[in-house]
């Protein structure tokens, strides 16, 4: 059987790609002007003639005052292209780090979707847009929690960072499976979760986790502020943590929508599996968590990954195109 390693497994600037760019990076840039104009209205610390104008003094307002510096639409359009070039940055890390590391791959065994339609490329726009506001209002609440922040380097240790970072995917995890158990309930399934199991077959790394529908997202990306604020009721984290939980938390997700098999072990437990995400695609009825199968497993609702379930070596990804090779295959015999 040939490979299911695929083309979208490196980095390339495919048209589409291009054009949910510049797509996101519009809707990105009304959303954080949106946020700008609210921001200077209730912010009086600055009038316009004393803003500086140098990086120097930007900087110096951004460490001081966090996101509440961000006043002038330069800073705003340099923040959202930042968050842009970082989404990519991790959405090229997720999509390379298997071949860079020769990881074993999951054989495709449910419907790949080969094609990104018109309402799938909206919804990733929209997405990668909604990540500039969320951004905004999650550092803005690590600044403004400043009691339950640890910000100085010497207030590193064990506690506020590995600690922490643990428990806040604990938590995160707790109310993510819960609220994806909740999009399942067939009642509400074809309003807003539907959209996302149309690929059976993740491959395309972050792209294809944020194909959701709008709601979803912004339900699933603010779950993280929720944890963040629940967590720091009771014990302090540091900001690198913070920081840390997001990138790691996109990477994974990005880790779950592709071919790739990747296990992570704690204690002879595999505290994340790559595998049990694309068991859910293909049975929707089972693993709800986002990185680890904690919940799961305490709801009863774990399905393992079985390594007998039926492959169709025509349903497997074309190492040249990333799409099906049955599709090659029936283009062929056509002409």
């Amino acid at each position: 059987m040939k490979s299911t390693t695929n083309q979208d497994c490196r980095f390339t600037w495919t048209p589409r790609r291009i054009a949910v760019i510049i797509f996101g990076s519009h809707l990105a840039l009304l959303l954080g002007c949106h946020v700008a104009t609210a921001t200077n209205s209730t912010n009086d610390s600055y009038s316009s003639s004393s803003i500086p104008t140098s990086l120097g003094d930007c900087w110096e307002r951004v460490r001081v005052q966090g996101p509440l510096a961000l006043v002038e639409s330069r800073d705003q359009i340099l923040f959202v292209a930042v968050l842009l070039l970082a989404f990519e940055l991790l959405d090229s890390l997720s999509t390379n780090s298997g071949r860079w590391g020769n990881w074993k791959q999951i054989p495709v065994r449910g419907k790949h979707l080969d094609d990104l339609t018109v309402k799938d490329l909206v919804f990733i726009g929209i997405s990668k847009a909604g990540t500039a506001p969320f951004v905004y209002w999650y550092l803005r609440f690590c600044y403004q929690d400043s009691g339950h922040i640890d910000w100085e380097v010497s207030q590193l240790n064990l506690i506020n960072t590995v600690g922490a970072l643990c428990v806040l995917f604990i938590v995160y995890d707790f109310f993510y499976t819960s609220l994806h158990w909740f999009l399942h309930i067939k009642t509400i399934y074809g309003w807003v979760h539907k959209h996302h199991h149309v690929q059976k077959a993740p491959s395309r790394a972050n792209v294809d986790a944020v194909n959701v529908h709008p709601v979803e997202f912004i339900l699933g990306e603010y779950n993280h502020l929720l944890a963040l604020y629940l967590v720091t009721r009771f014990m302090n984290v540091h900001f690198f943590t913070t920081i840390t939980f997001l990138a790691i938390g996109g990477f994974l997700a990005g880790l779950n929508h592709t071919r790739f098999d990747v296990v992570i072990p704690f204690l002879g437990w595999k505290l994340y599996d790559s595998k049990v995400h694309d068991v859910h695609h293909r049975i929707p009825q089972c693993n709800y968590g986002q990185y680890t199968m904690l919940w799961d497993l305490a709801f009863g609702t774990f399905r393992p990954y079985n390594l007998n379930d039926r492959v169709n070596p025509n349903s497997q990804l074309d190492p040249e195109t990333g799409k099906t090779l049955g599709r090659r295959e029936q283009k062929a015999k056509a002409l």
